[in-house]
């Protein structure tokens, strides 16, 4: 059940991953590639060497989000997982509603916990992210 909600997760996020790195991928300048090439590097090697790194904002600034996406996802996630040991954090935020009410102590503490990977790969990536987010705000003018 792990690899379906992974696959399931993967399904959705993936097509809005490349919808966002095409674009960004395209306002790197292909100079940077054909010098590459010139100096005598293969199409891998100018992919890993040159291509990759100058597209390191747009990378993390993606996969920050995919992983937000991904963690956040509460209804798949919860019709996907059926026993107890399955459920993701935020689905197991669910269960501290009951029918007799809100365990407000544990549920604010379990979402403090349950925001802290999120908040903790951010604060690690933020500058990759805001760069990400703003380099191509300008191309295509």
């Amino acid at each position: 059940t792990y690899v379906i909600l992974v696959l399931a997760n993967s399904a959705f996020i993936a097509p809005l991953a490349i919808w966002f790195l095409q674009g960004y991928f395209r306002s790197i300048p292909v100079q940077l590639d054909e010098a590459a090439l010139i100096d005598g590097t293969g199409r891998l090697g100018a992919l890993y060497r040159v291509v990759l790194p100058a597209a390191k904002p747009g990378l993390v600034t993606v996969s920050l989000l995919a992983f937000i996406g991904a963690w956040n996802e509460v209804l798949l996630a919860l019709v996907l997982t059926s026993s107890e040991g399955m459920r993701t954090a935020p689905v197991a935020l669910h269960f501290f509603m009951t029918d007799y009410g809100v365990q407000w102590g544990p549920l604010t503490a379990a979402a403090v916990l349950t925001t802290l990977p999120v908040l903790i790969l951010f604060l690690l990536l933020q500058r990759h992210f805001v760069r990400g987010l703003t380099a191509g705000a300008t191309t295509g003018l």
